[in-house]
């Protein structure tokens, strides 16, 4: 036996020993996912597309500066300790199940390096995921040299036809002075079951910051976790879900582990129909981290229907000199506003649609500005397609 089926057989091992997430987890308890033999397909699965889909857009105009892409074959024994030899171990937390049930699937996986190039020469990438098999396990490396910067779009096609279970893990290094930029849309099928796994490490200055539009499927999670090791790294995510019917949930975990370190969580969640919708931020700051500074802004508008909308902040604050705001609000659009748009000669429908449209703009220009991005790296098309496709549903059934 070689050593990656030996690794991979360990994987299904620990999976079976440490067993799959309680539905009393309270991580989880509000959307448990489905359990581990959804996400770990059939025991003969082998194909070599079973993890391929990941390709690279060129973007005509714009430099992808010092960037290397290398994919990994990681049925290859040496490839595969290669990879994972750079990657942090597993966290025995309480979505550690995923990550066991990943290691048991993966086959291929990409991992991304920019080198330093100035920070007005940023690498500018797009890297498209198609699902290609209908129990799959992406995994995608991102490391950023000292210094350098990045301005990255992430995208995942899902075919409405041909729903498919995705545990993908992406892992993300930043080192000292390094910047990423990350945009990512995933809009999977109505009854496809997905969960992405985002961990960010960040050294000393590092910045990360991530603008999410994800939508709704029969089970859809959506998990970034920021480890800030280094004295004034800093990290954010602002997410918007759409949610027509089905279920979706954005996970925000924020480790604070140095000074003047600061993180930031804002989540929009615009459903309708009967789907469920869970926003979940975490923020701990840990003893002698002076002057930190966190922020976790949750919000819920229902569009039709009657939705479940769960927002959940919480502060784990373990030292006194910081700064650190939370919040949650819950409810339809202002009347006032309506009335006020449409008293500029623009119907419900349109009216509805611009509102929404500039919450949403607005919550991810907190992250990410996406005005100032290259056109080819921007969501827009993604955030008018999600939206015209939650208020189609709101026309249906008012219709």
């Amino acid at each position: 036996m070689d050593a990656a089926f030996l690794d991979a057989r360990a994987a299904r091992e620990r999976l079976a020993a440490r067993g799959w997430i309680p539905r009393k987890s309270e991580r989880f308890r509000h959307l448990p996912p489905p359990p581990a033999d959804v996400w770990l397909g059939s025991s003969g699965a082998s194909d070599e597309a079973l993890n391929g889909g990941w390709s690279r857009l060129p973007l005509p105009g714009l430099s992808a500066g010092e960037a290397d892409l290398r994919w990994f074959d990681l049925d290859d024994p040496g490839q595969r300790a290669e990879l994972f030899a750079s990657l942090p171990p597993t966290v025995d937390d309480e979505a550690a199940p995923f990550a066991w049930a990943h290691r048991a699937l993966v086959r291929q996986a990409l991992r991304v390096r920019v080198r330093a190039g100035g920070p007005s020469t940023p690498a500018f990438l797009r890297l498209d995921h198609r699902a290609l098999a209908a129990v799959q396990a992406p995994l995608l490396a991102i490391e950023l040299a000292p210094g350098a910067h990045c301005v990255l779009l992430e995208m995942h096609e899902h075919d409405p036809a041909a729903p498919v279970v995705q545990n993908l893990q992406v892992h993300v290094r930043l080192a000292e002075d390094a910047s990423l930029q990350h945009l990512r849309a995933v809009v999977p099928a109505s009854d496809g079951r997905v969960a992405h796994h985002v961990h960010v490490r960040l050294q000393r200055g590092a910045r990360y910051a991530q603008a999410l539009v994800a939508g709704a499927g029969g089970y859809h999670l959506q998990r970034t976790v920021f480890d800030l090791e280094g004295e004034g790294a800093s990290a954010q995510v602002a997410g918007v879900l759409f949610a027509r019917d089905g279920a979706v949930e954005q996970q925000v975990l924020a480790h604070h582990r140095a000074a003047r370190t600061k993180s930031g969580a804002e989540v929009l969640a615009l459903a309708g129909g009967r789907s469920h919708v869970v926003a979940n931020a975490h923020t701990a700051i840990a003893a002698g981290c002076d002057e930190a500074r966190a922020r976790q802004r949750l919000a819920g508008i229902p569009t039709h229907g009657q939705p479940r909308i769960v927002l959940r902040p919480h502060l784990d604050i373990r030292h006194d000199n910081v700064q650190a705001a939370h919040g949650a609000t819950w409810g339809a659009l202002p009347e006032d506003a309506l009335f006020h748009a449409r008293q500029r000669g623009l119907d419900e429908a349109t009216a509805k649609s611009l509102l929404l449209a500039g919450l949403a703009d607005a919550a991810l220009a907190r992250a990410v500005d996406g005005a100032i991005l290259p056109e080819a790296l921007r969501l827009d098309a993604v955030l008018e397609a999600a939206l015209a496709r939650q208020l189609g549903a709101t026309e249906a059934r008012h219709g």
